[in-house]
């Protein structure tokens, strides 16, 4: 069979993706095909699967979500949970001193071309609330976060607005990963202290 090109009559023709797709507007309907995402939802641990220690305020070391064996992986948003006992400031870190510069917080994620960070040095509430693309008000602050009478606050990244359409692609089979590194003990102040990677997975 002869190839076929399809243009418009002058310099302008079709392209074709690498997934064997001819590229044209989005239709506003799902197509009869059988669906090749699922959703996706882990939390950052130690050991990287999804029952692996979470508990992020109480040691260091890194806490990460890494690739799948088999199919792609796109983080879209991370969501994290900080707790404490007493009331706070944005320039502490939970309830205690901030963390000092070079030992703070450092969210990540490696690809074919390297390592590339999020956030190099997140130190204080401050520096984690401004990771947050929604409006941050005077009242960041909730109660009863861990137990009756503890604070906290709760703060969405959404990776898709740092110039990533569908967040963070970690390929199968590989040892990419997004991570969270904690450099410093002073994380310890935080009573609670989670972060979960939420997004789709996608197969052949």
């Amino acid at each position: 069979m002869a190839n076929v090109e399809i243009t418009d009559g002058t310099s302008l023709s079709a392209g074709i993706s690498d997934d064997k797709e001819l590229q044209v507007i989005t239709a506003p309907y799902p197509p009869f095909k059988a669906q090749k995402v699922q959703p996706f939802r882990q939390y950052f641990t130690a050991d990287g699967t999804a029952t692996g220690s979470n508990d992020m305020g109480v040691t260091s070391g890194e806490f990460y979500i890494p690739a799948d064996p088999s199919s792609d992986r796109y983080v879209t948003t991370v969501n994290f949970i900080v707790g404490y006992g007493s009331s706070a400031q944005p320039y502490q870190w939970a309830d205690g001193t901030a963390m000092s510069a070079g030992t703070g917080i450092r969210l990540y994620y490696s690809s074919l071309r390297g390592e590339f960070d999020i956030h190099d040095d997140i130190k204080s509430n401050q520096d984690l609330l401004n990771l947050s693309f929604n409006a941050v008000t005077s009242a960041w602050q909730v109660r009863g976060v861990q137990s009756l009478n503890d604070y906290g606050y709760f703060v969405s990244v959404d990776l898709t607005k740092m110039g990533l359409p569908f967040g963070v692609k970690l390929d199968a089979g590989t040892t990419q990963k997004v991570t969270l590194e904690i450099r410093s003990a002073s994380t310890a102040t935080a009573d609670l202290f989670t972060a979960t990677g939420f997004g789709f997975e996608r197969f052949k």
